[in-house]
């Protein structure tokens, strides 16, 4: 079946399948972090993951949204079968790298 140029019987399984998975996913975590917010007997606040003294912090934000997606893809590669060692070392070499680089700049700086 061809619509708007895409040939939908050349979508895998998969791919539909972790789309879905990824709307279900993020809503239902959408939701829980909703509620745990609205909790006034806790001090979780969602803005600690992308904001700095109430502002939102380039940094920070662009590091999770890079996180989210990148995870995603990590995810998607093995339901896929195409993950491989390859993959997973420059996945943790990326995230370790990172967080080691933040700590020596910022080290740096004070």
């Amino acid at each position: 079946m061809i619509i708007a140029g895409i040939d939908f019987t050349d979508i895998s399984k998969t791919t539909v399948s972790m789309s879905a998975v990824l709307i279900m996913m993020s809503i239902m975590i959408a939701w829980i972090l909703w509620l745990y917010q609205r909790d006034s007997a806790n001090h979780f606040d969602l803005k600690d993951l992308i904001c700095r003294d109430g502002k939102v912090d380039e940094k920070k934000f662009t590091r999770f949204g890079a996180w989210i997606v990148s995870t995603w893809g990590f995810v998607y590669l093995i339901l896929d079968d195409q993950f491989s060692e390859w993959y997973f070392t420059g996945y943790m070499a990326l995230w370790v790298g990172n967080a080691i680089a933040d700590k020596y700049f910022n080290k740096e700086v004070k």
